[in-house]
């Protein structure tokens, strides 16, 4: 019987093009080490002020979870045979994955996803990761020729 010493890969997702090829890094990676994959989406209401914005904080939900559910459709059409979970959590993106990374191997992530300067070359996440993280992190890049063209 083969013993799987790499248990789980984290990865987190946000829809952007740097978090979607970092996603298919990691899943080529779990398949390898014959590990879980974890999709992880961390979300946050705006700052909307006070007042009666249940039904548009709902939205924000909603949309967070089509977003993790679309990238998990295709990362099952594309790696069938892969292990997968998922988690939706409300709260800070670095704050959330740097919990999840806890039982996990491996932490892989996009350069920088939807918000901030593009000229980044790392994103306030990535940069948090680096310094916080207990497990082990990849950032991935897109192509140079891509990292403009993200938005």
């Amino acid at each position: 019987m083969k013993v799987n010493k790499f248990g789980k890969v984290v990865v987190g997702v946000d829809g952007s093009p740097s978090a979607n090829r970092a996603t298919e890094w990691a899943a080529q990676e779990a398949e390898l080490r014959n590990a879980k994959l974890e999709l992880v989406h961390a979300w946050n209401y705006p700052n909307l002020g006070y007042g009666g914005y249940v039904a548009v904080l709902e939205d924000f939900e909603n949309d967070a979870n089509a977003v993790l559910e679309e990238v998990a459709a295709k990362v099952r059409s594309e790696h069938p045979n892969l292990e997968l979970a998922t988690a939706l959590v409300q709260g800070p993106t670095a704050q959330t994955i740097i919990e999840k990374a806890k039982e996990a191997d491996l932490v892989v992530v996009g350069s920088r996803g939807k918000g901030g300067f593009t000229g980044l070359l790392l994103g306030s996440v990535g940069q948090q990761l680096v310094h916080h993280c207990p497990a082990p992190v990849v950032i991935i890049h897109l192509p140079a020729d891509k990292e403009i063209d993200q938005e």
